[in-house]
């Protein structure tokens, strides 16, 4: 996932420049805890780049204090495959860490098939009871925690606001990757659809040379805009489907600030980079002996909208004043 852009202090820098070396053969001690980094991304990506998976986490861990001598981490990659996820998972299990951090729910759904003893933490994209990842939200009673950033609600909130950025729209085309059509996004978006009174052209997605395809048959079935569903590929080509979306004359809703950056029109989110932020305290209090299926999970308080002028003129868009008013980054 593409955090928000944010200032990293030289430590964080240091760090992660060296992430590789630490990762395959730091000198540490017997009480060393060894963080393993369940990553969807290549594990040479630079950590400290706008597109980094784990460096906010990493200066998290900073914040708390901690140095980069005092903790090991190892990293496995997915390789941008989700049929990758739980061979990497199974890896870190057998080396083994003390914890592993993952940033999205098809990461956190590989750990908990590989350990069921070994903590995991991460970043939720649904509903985690509802997936079987925990017992509760209060208490998740196993062997992960973290952070959802879900709610039944959201697929008809960034439609609504679809609605009121384009008066009278009645077709919306819908990207989605079948790879993780376990997660109920598709079923929120429809239900949100019907009550709402638009028709949908969903659009399964599963693989980058697909979207061209995509957009044409969006186009085809007269939609007017389009809503990208959450998933870590689609995510990985922001820039791409912002292109295709100006192409094809399409005003796209993200659910990732990222997108707007990359050209996108509009995208209600919470803030991905807090909640990155936020896995290192759960890694702290972990290390520290806490249980993590005593430690609730968390979920954002607050979501923002984004929107893009300078995509909204190339569309021949005028936003309301409504939805400028909303707006809590304004792109021009």
């Amino acid at each position: 996932m593409k955090p928000k852009r944010r200032p990293y202090l030289k430590f964080l820098v240091a760090l992660v420049m060296s992430f590789p070396a630490v990762a395959a053969g730091q000198q540490t001690s017997a009480k060393t805890p060894r963080i393993g980094l369940l990553a969807w991304l290549p594990c040479d990506m630079p950590y400290a780049s706008e597109a980094s998976e784990f460096g906010i986490f990493m200066q998290g861990l900073h914040d708390l204090g901690y140095t980069l001598h005092e903790l090991r981490f190892e990293c496995r990659s997915a390789s941008k495959q989700d049929s990758h996820l739980p061979d990497a998972a199974r890896d870190l299990v057998q080396l083994p860490v003390d914890v592993i951090v993952t940033s999205s729910q098809p990461g956190a759904h590989a750990a908990q098939r590989a350990t069921n003893a070994i903590p995991i933490v991460t970043i939720i994209s649904g509903d985690p009871v509802a997936a079987g990842l925990a017992s509760s939200l209060a208490k998740p009673g196993g062997n992960l925690t973290g952070v959802t950033y879900y709610a039944t609600e959201l697929a008809a909130k960034r439609l609504q606001l679809l609605m009121e950025a384009m008066p009278g729209l009645a077709t919306v085309g819908v990207l989605a990757n079948p790879v993780v059509s376990y997660l109920p996004f598709e079923t929120d978006t429809k239900q949100a659809a019907r009550l709402l009174g638009v028709a949908l052209s969903l659009q399964q997605v599963s693989d980058p040379g697909e979207l061209d395809a995509a957009f044409e048959r969006m186009k085809a079935d007269g939609a007017q805009a389009a809503l990208v569903l959450p998933d870590l590929m689609l995510a990985d080509q922001s820039s791409r489907i912002a292109t295709l979306g100006t192409k094809h004359h399409l005003p796209i809703m993200a659910w990732g600030s990222w997108y707007v950056a990359d050209g996108c029109l509009m995208a209600y989110s919470a803030d991905y980079g807090v909640m990155q932020h936020r896995l290192a305290y759960y890694v702290d209090r972990i290390l520290k002996g806490t249980k993590p299926g005593e430690l609730p999970i968390e979920q954002p308080t607050k979501f923002d909208l984004s929107v893009n002028l300078k995509t909204a003129d190339a569309l021949g868009i005028e936003l309301p004043q409504t939805v400028l008013l909303m707006a809590d980054e304004v792109i021009e």
